[in-house]
């Protein structure tokens, strides 16, 4: 790989790893601070609505993230292309927005568990309404990660002063979602306002052809990350319906940690899927490389941190809550585990996703998904939160399995060569 070409991927890469990484240190003070004011079944409740607005924000996006990356990313030279790749997303994303509040009107009027809280949902709405906003397919596309990282810390600082104002007893946790709202929409206007005046962007009317298009384009990757969507929260949604707020609070503080772990998976993802969507043009060998180069040192960077965390499990967790609590904590060591399992399936994901073999990883998560729920069903019934976890990892294996699998069909079908791909990635000299 050519030096400039590597020392860009490392600054991209280190932009959002810092956001990352101020994420989570934020997170250390915030939710302790909101388990301290509204209580583990507080967080419980918040845990439960995050879900909702986390589906509703999938539904929003509907897999712009790549698709529209991608289309950036090939067209990044061409000033009038992704002007008008711009104002399609933005008008796609929006219109969705609107059937998507719709959505949760509904889900609000015949769901009691949701009607309980009604003002709660209503406020979180904010979030999805935040995510439309957020145009960092743009900045991804472009490779200027460090627009993502700004905007992006703005938005945590803007939340997590508002919690540490306005959060202060029991009651105020339908506030807490609210103000993640609100810091994501003043992200997404800034983002939009560097759009424009950075990069020149030019007013192209969208057609209604041209949001067809996207929505074509987009709705395998979207129905895909819904399926990811429901393996990494349904299980949230299924242990409620069979315990409580309290048990799904205590597991909820296990899982931000996992989620935080997992934020670096996803960054890394994030800032190679440019150059791989160029690479997977350009020929086996250079991607081989690529992967060997910057995938293997994350991997095993991963595996270290995992570890980490694993063993210290007790200490970070009682930092949380305040208190010992055993439970938690081996739930969070069971994560450890997931958390390098869907690590290691970045490879066959994003060659599949840059080839555009829709089809196949949507085969894999659709079955993943079907796995995963029916894993839930059974499990917590008899192991409670520890059915949960184990449903997570039972999935994550899963999909791991079946995205290499996929890959390896692929380039025996193409190549004639079954499974060079893999046999070269991992043996064959560089």
């Amino acid at each position: 790989m050519p030096v400039k070409q590597r020392h860009k991927l490392i600054y991209n890469f280190s932009s959002l790893g810092l956001i990352q990484v101020t994420n989570f240190l934020l997170s250390l003070l915030v939710i302790p601070f909101v388990i301290r004011r509204v209580g583990a079944d507080g967080f419980g409740v918040i845990a439960v609505a995050q879900v909702v607005v986390f589906y509703l924000s999938v539904l929003t996006d509907y897999g712009f993230n790549q698709t529209a990356t991608k289309d950036i990313a090939l067209y990044k030279n061409d000033n009038l292309k992704i002007s008008r790749i711009f104002f399609t997303v933005l008008t796609a994303k929006t219109l969705i927005c609107f059937l998507t509040f719709g959505l949760l009107l509904i889900l609000l009027l015949i769901v009691p568990v949701f009607y309980e809280h009604f003002n709660l949902y209503l406020l979180a709405f904010a979030f999805v309404l935040g995510q439309t906003l957020l145009i960092s397919w743009f900045f991804q596309g472009i490779e200027k990660m460090q627009y993502i990282a700004f905007t992006a810390l703005l938005s945590r600082l803007i939340f997590v002063a508002l919690v540490f104002v306005f959060i202060r007893s029991r009651g105020d946790e339908s506030l807490f979602l609210f103000f993640m709202g609100l810091g994501n929409i003043v992200g997404g206007l800034v983002g939009i306002y560097i759009a424009f005046r950075i990069f020149k962007l030019k007013f192209t009317k969208p057609s209604w052809p041209d949001v067809k298009h996207e929505f074509k384009e987009g709705w395998q990757v979207t129905v895909t990350n819904l399926s990811m969507t429901t393996c990494q929260y349904i299980g949230v949604l299924i242990l409620r319906i069979f315990t409580n707020d309290l048990v799904v609070g205590y597991y909820s503080i296990a899982e931000k940690i996992y989620f935080a772990m997992k934020l670096m998976i996803g960054t890394f993802s994030q800032v190679i899927y440019p150059q791989v969507c160029h690479l997977v043009h350009a020929g086996r060998k250079q991607l081989i490389l690529f992967f060997r180069q910057n995938y293997f040192p994350f991997l095993a960077l991963v595996t270290a941190g995992s570890a980490i965390v694993f063993i210290f499990s007790g200490q970070i967790l009682n930092f949380f809550i305040g208190y010992k609590h055993e439970y938690s904590s081996f739930l969070l060591r069971m994560m450890c585990i997931a958390t390098v399992i869907v690590c290691m399936n970045i490879p066959a994901y994003l060659v599949l996703l840059a080839a555009n073999h829709k089809k196949s990883y949507l085969k894999t998560f659709t079955i993943g998904t079907v796995l995963n729920i029916a894993a839930n069903i059974v499990l917590i019934q008899f192991f409670a939160a520890t059915g949960t976890v184990l449903s997570v990892i039972i999935t994550e294996l899963f999909i791991t399995t079946g995205l290499w699998w996929e890959l390896y069909r692929l380039y025996s079908d193409t190549k004639n060569k079954g499974g060079n791909f893999l046999k070269s990635l991992f043996y064959e000299s560089k």
